[in-house]
């Protein structure tokens, strides 16, 4: 009787040591999100479950073409989390022009962006600098994206996490270690 109940004493505690570890990973450093809306296709679709690593070096270590999760911005006042991509990292000169991206006065040749004709619509921010502790994002579907053009630049403090890669669904896993893809 008492080995029984110490095999069940050792087993309680392998599962709390467990479910502690994945609460810990959970919260610190790996998470999965849920995409919704279409803003990111052709490179992710909504259902798609994204797995972002939350580690906050990563803030400081982006580069453009890394997508990030990041809280809406306040003046939307919505509670919800976004996936972007970075575009244009701090003191970048940014500039949207008929649909054609310009970083630093070089055009930049976005392989991911969604193939459908530009509308041009009037947004408040499509030229400018990035600030400091800021990058400016946008979404993959410009034309079905809420992104800087509408809210300019996103604070760091913002960003929740750097996405890694796509686990759902099985027969589209993805890596997204490579800003370019």
């Amino acid at each position: 009787m008492k080995n029984i109940n110490s095999n069940y004493y050792r087993l309680l505690k392998i599962v709390i040591v467990v479910l502690l570890l994945f609460f810990i990973v959970d919260y610190y450093v790996l998470s999965v999100a849920i995409v919704e809306g279409d803003s990111m296709y052709p490179t992710i679709n909504p259902s798609n479950r994204l797995l972002f690593v939350k580690l906050p070096y990563f803030k400081n270590n982006l580069k453009r073409g890394d997508m990030i999760i990041f809280e809406a911005p306040e003046e939307l006042n919505r509670d919800e989390l976004f996936v972007k991509r970075v575009i244009a990292l701090e003191d970048d000169q940014y500039l949207i022009d008929e649909g054609v991206l310009f970083i630093n006065n070089k055009e930049v040749t976005e392989c991911y962006v969604c193939d459908e004709e530009y509308l041009c619509k009037d947004y408040p921010y499509t030229e400018g600098v990035v600030g400091k502790s800021t990058v400016f994002v946008l979404g993959d579907n410009r034309n079905n994206s809420n992104d800087s053009r509408r809210f300019c630049c996103v604070k760091k403090d913002k960003i929740i996490g750097k996405v890694l890669l796509r686990i759902w669904p099985l027969n589209e896993i993805k890596v997204f270690m490579n800003p370019t893809n």
